[in-house]
């Protein structure tokens, strides 16, 4: 029953942009970043209620899914995109990755890692398209510095939400989580984003 659950409310953020945006003509740029903080939310709080095996099991449909998904069209509040990404397959591949590779033993270092993920990148990405007015080009990847201080400053908030005092590893932990969301392209940070995080919170705080 749980596990359906969970299948249905992550089913219902994707849905639900989908119909936000047909009906109200919303931008990709919205819809696309609320999906993505919603089923990041779903997944962060999955191991309280599932286990480690439903986890992966339900974020492989997920990818498989969103695949099918993005080569026939169907989803065009996650999948018009101007930019060439594969980021909202990656996102249930990264959290399946983080699920095999923290659950059940840390919880908290998941927990945080998807959340980076999620909430982080998502509100990086959504003030640099929006406002971002200075970039920085490094190989083929561009990014503005607006979008990068704002995940720097949520991943911030983040860490001081999960660490038991504080330290050196306050700025340390998201700074490095700032270069590594900077220099990664196509959608990557939603694969690599969750990993990095866990391994930072399981070594440093």
């Amino acid at each position: 029953m749980k596990l359906i659950l969970l299948t249905l409310t992550s089913c219902a953020f994707i849905l639900g942009t989908e119909v936000l945006k047909r009906k109200f003509s919303l931008p990709t740029a919205i819809t696309r970043r609320l999906a993505h903080v919603g089923t990041a939310i779903v997944a962060g709080s999955s191991p309280l209620f599932v286990t480690q095996k439903e986890i992966v099991f339900v974020s492989m449909i997920f990818a498989t899914v969103l695949l099918a998904g993005r080569r026939y069209d169907i989803f065009s509040a996650i999948h018009s995109v101007e930019r060439n990404t594969f980021g909202e397959v990656f996102l249930p591949l990264g959290v399946a990755l983080s699920a095999l590779l923290f659950l059940p033993h840390n919880l908290g270092a998941f927990q945080f890692g998807i959340f980076v993920m999620g909430i982080s990148d998502a509100l990086a990405g959504l003030v640099g398209e929006k406002f971002g007015r200075h970039h920085i080009k490094f190989l083929s990847n561009k990014k503005s510095l607006e979008g990068s201080l704002v995940f720097f400053l949520s991943s911030l908030i983040l860490t001081f939400l999960f660490i038991p005092a504080l330290g050196y590893e306050l700025l340390f932990v998201p700074l490095i989580l700032t270069i590594t969301e900077f220099c990664l392209v196509y959608g990557l940070d939603n694969l690599i984003l969750p990993v990095a995080g866990a391994l930072l919170f399981q070594n440093f705080l």
